[in-house]
């Protein structure tokens, strides 16, 4: 019996191709959220796939990954000894890129490339996590595009922006599961206490705006080798999560009886009825 044939391997020539013919074009800013293993064989791994996006938006562009820590990652944060992010290849091999920029945060650092990738990841131990004047609020509000390269909704952190600026209840309160803040040290030296009023919740109920999100006209579906493909501008992703909480503000929790966070949510959705 003959064996099947490995998946074919793609170069970077045909990456460029598949995100052009997706929608992303010289000058967009465009924060990814991927998983490198959907896409297939990538011929040069994650850092072919970093030089087409670059080469795609161009030197007027910036490119932007989340590099969230763990959540039981204890800390102090300091940039010279992170572990590695849970967010995949991408994000771990863009933040050794020369010229990139890790944001300052001790739970939900960004890393950035490009043109205005000092902009939106200035200060960001100040701001929010993912919520208002986070890096990913700053990147919506400068045009960008949120891109989710083999991932579904569930990955797709600019839902969580959305939710602050809906103000549902269950956004901003304390999580038992969770320390209220962590400790950072600054390229100065100094060592600073973080507060983090504002830790997103779950996401695994995201799934249920997407037909909403259809029904607008909001996602462009495409395929980059084996690789399903969303993008969507994210100024009108976020006024589409927050009109879409107005209608339900339990919209996007999720069902499942494991969560320990959703029950909660419900809760105080119900409190402030």
């Amino acid at each position: 019996m003959n064996s099947p044939s490995p998946p074919p391997t793609l170069d970077h020539d045909q990456l460029v191709t598949g995100f052009r013919a997706l929608g992303l074009t010289s000058g967009d800013k465009v924060l990814v959220h991927s998983s490198l293993s959907s896409i297939g064989h990538v011929e040069g791994g994650a850092p072919t796939l970093i030089q087409a996006l670059l080469d795609v938006i161009g030197n007027d562009g910036l490119l932007m990954a989340p590099y969230f820590l763990p959540p039981l990652y204890e800390g102090p944060f300091d940039p010279a000894h992170l572990p590695e992010t849970y967010t995949g290849r991408l994000p771990r091999t863009l933040r050794n890129w020369p010229g990139a920029i890790l944001s300052l945060h001790p739970s939900h650092p960004v890393v950035a490339f490009g043109l205005a990738a000092e902009q939106v990841t200035h200060a960001h131990y100040l701001a929010s996590a993912v919520g208002r004047d986070s890096p990913i609020d700053r990147l919506a509000k400068l045009g960008g595009k949120v891109l989710l390269l083999g991932v579904d909704q569930t990955a797709n952190t600019t839902i969580h922006t959305g939710e602050a600026y809906a103000n549902v209840a269950y956004w901003g309160r304390p999580r038992p599961d969770r320390k209220p803040g962590r400790w950072a040290r600054l390229p100065s030296g100094e060592t600073i206490y973080v507060p983090l009023p504002e830790t997103p919740g779950d996401s695994l109920g995201f799934l249920h705006i997407e037909p909403w999100l259809i029904e607008r006209k909001l996602i462009t579906t495409g395929s980059v080798g084996h690789a399903v493909c969303r993008l969507m501008a994210g100024q009108p992703l976020i006024e589409a999560v927050v009109e879409f909480l107005h209608h339900d503000p339990a919209g996007l929790l999720c069902t499942r009886p494991e969560c320990t966070f959703c029950p909660r949510a419900r809760q105080y959705i119900s409190e402030s009825a």
